[in-house]
């Protein structure tokens, strides 16, 4: 029985032997090598394997006499991520007979290029090479269909999983735990996943497509490898990007700017960015989630003492989504809160070219992602009661009440009912009296604008019976625009239709409550409507054109740009004028929906169109 260090050993070299055939064959086939000739022989060396083929040239140049004047010149990285081709230079300077070895073809310098006979993949470590291998090192006969098999893993893997002693049949074994260990399993699929809207559709398209490229039928350049899915905190792009491998049963792996700051200072954060580019490509096919990818930022907007640190990172990453560590099977998906700080070069086509906005889901798709977590268990009545209490959750807060509820039915050991769900919503500030009246109210100004002005079909509105901590919404209107031209008429129609549940209150009470402004409110929806037709779209008396993709931009620009702040002021005064003899022209409408809204909570589109039509009125403007 061998000792333990022979064992150790023995299969610490199956790399080495490994590369070593790969190399002796890649040389065999460049005639000069052999014949004892002046040659100079690039190969494009895999970076998981790179010191093991350094290891088998000296290895070859020891047991090859004609290899013994070859020399070999290496292309090295700097920490900062550089790469320095100093060492071929001199190579190529003193010597007749040299061995490059490279990471990538492009970038090559074009003094390399000019010296290479051929620049070229080194031969791969195929079934012949692998069975070779182990026959040298664990002295048993590895069959090439076994070997193929094997191959269907990642390399790295085999290598580790060909352990001395071990039957090949174990080996498979061992490597389809280890490719299961990969997957994720504990989510749905993004089939099932309801709210995505366009990201579903692109990744029904990616699920479908992989699955030809694993088969052979479609090339990788053909698939659109790379989205940004962008919305705020807890809308799901984390689940999105999980449910994605799921589809796709294919590997997942997840980082962030912030895990790879951790690693320390640039030339570790660096290294730690192209190990997880390294890692995915290794366990490919696999979804990679960057995560906080806005943190990146923006080579135009840095300035100061980090620039230079944060330029390069830019750089960094940019070569990790087109270079030697973005390989084939390597879906990418970017998560961030605001896109608008992204470096635009990050978001072309070939890198994350598709932005896929994402809000809080819509009742429809609160009514999926419900039934996703709870399944059967409630009826489509007690689903509506859940769905209208839970207006302004996000996807991350239905799933977290979904396991509150079914932790509510295991201490009864029961299954899960609509009341262990509506306990466990969060507590609530009841909606109730004057300030309900208010409310009824406004969101019926909200509709009576926006009919009148026909800006889109009404799917609903709905007033909630109370304010659930952490949630400040006290009703919504939902107009879908449909196919309106999108005219400075129309966009002056949307500014109104804004501010118009303001306009009714004041129109009704005199005064408004204060939930019509401040952040995330309808008066900075219309201000940044308004910033945006005036300093973006030409729809406000001024021709240009100034540079915006978030709220936090268009706020700058009215604090900085004092003629379209000024501009912005004029249009909603205008049309706060407008809603408001709107909401005087229409006050029975509102008066008799506001009464429904009371009473019952919700209406839908087709009801309180029929009302409105019935009573006759429209904008005269």
């Amino acid at each position: 029985m061998p000792r333990r260090s022979d064992t150790e050993n023995a299969s610490s070299n199956l790399a080495r032997v490994a590369c070593t055939l790969a190399l002796r064959k890649s040389l065999r086939q460049h005639a000069p090598v052999f014949r004892g000739e002046p040659f100079t022989l690039a190969l494009l060396i895999p970076e998981e394997t790179r010191k093991d083929f350094e290891r088998a040239f000296y290895d070859l140049k020891k047991a090859e006499t004609v290899l013994a004047n070859v020399d070999l010149g290496l292309a090295t990285t700097s920490m900062r991520g550089r790469h320095d081709y100093t060492d071929i230079k001199a190579s190529l300077r003193a010597n007749r007979r040299v061995v490059i070895f490279l990471e990538k073809e492009d970038g090559i310098p074009a003094y390399v290029v000019a010296a290479a006979d051929t620049v070229k993949p080194v031969h791969p470590i195929d079934a012949a090479v692998l069975a070779d291998a182990v026959k040298t090192v664990h002295d048993v006969v590895l069959d090439s269909v076994v070997a193929e098999r094997m191959l269907a893993f990642p390399l790295e893997d085999v290598l580790a999983a060909l352990r001395p002693g071990r039957s090949h049949s174990d080996t498979l074994r061992r490597l389809e735990v280890a490719k299961q260990s990969t997957l994720d399993r504990k989510i749905p699929p993004v089939e099932q996943l309801a709210g995505y809207g366009a990201a579903g559709e692109w990744a029904r398209v990616i699920v479908s497509e992989l699955a030809d490229w694993r088969d052979g039928k479609l090339p990788w350049e053909d698939l659109d490898s790379g989205a940004l899915l962008s919305g705020p905190p807890g809308v799901g792009k984390t689940l999105f990007a999980r449910a994605l491998a799921r589809s796709c049963d294919c590997s997942f792996v997840a980082s962030s700017i912030a895990q790879w700051q951790s690693a320390g200072h640039l030339g570790e954060m660096l290294k730690a960015m192209r190990a997880t580019f390294k890692l995915a490509a290794e366990r490919a096919p696999t979804i990679l989630l960057l995560d906080e990818f806005d943190s990146v930022g923006d080579r135009a907007k840095f300035s100061g003492d980090n620039a230079q640190y944060c330029t390069e990172v830019v750089a960094a990453l940019l070569e990790c989504l087109d270079g030697a560590y973005r390989r084939e099977g390597v879906v990418v998906v970017g998560a961030c809160n605001h896109p608008a700080r992204i470096d635009a070069a990050l978001l072309r086509p070939g890198r994350l070219g598709r932005n896929f906005p994402l809000s809080l889901p819509d009742i429809g798709a609160r009514k999926g992602i419900l039934a996703t977590h709870l399944g059967a268990a409630l009826s489509t009545n007690d689903f509506d009661r859940v769905v209208a209490a839970t207006e302004g959750f996000s996807g991350a807060e239905l799933a977290q009440l979904a396991k509150d509820a079914r932790r509510r039915a295991r201490t009864r050991a029961g299954e899960v009912t609509v009341d262990d769900v509506l306990a466990s919503l969060p507590p609530v500030k009841p909606i109730e009296g004057v300030l309900r009246d208010r409310i009824c109210v406004h969101e019926a100004g909200h509709v009576a604008a926006g009919l009148a002005l026909d800006v889109g079909r009404l799917a609903g509105a709905v007033v909630m019976d109370g304010f659930r901590s952490g949630v400040g919404l006290g009703g919504a209107a939902y107009f879908e625009r449909e196919d309106r031209l999108p005219t400075s008429e129309f966009y002056m129609n949307n500014l109104v239709t804004q501010l118009a549940g303001m306009a009714a209150e004041f129109v009704f009470f005199g005064d408004h409550l204060d939930g019509s402004g401040g952040p995330g409110s309808d008066l900075q929806r219309a201000a940044d409507l308004a910033t945006t037709m005036v300093a973006q779209l030409g729809m406000g008396g001024i021709t240009n054109f100034l540079s915006a993709g978030s709220f936090e931009e268009l706020d700058r620009i009215r604090r900085t740009v004092r003629s379209v702040n000024q501009r912005v002021e004029g249009m909603l005064a205008e049309q706060y004028e407008r809603a408001k003899e709107i909401a005087i022209r229409n006050s029975p409408f509102i008066c008799e929906l506001a009464a429904i809204l009371n009473k019952e909570g919700c209406v839908d589109g087709i009801r309180a169109t029929t009302l409105f039509r019935a009573q006759g009125k429209s904008d005269a403007a």
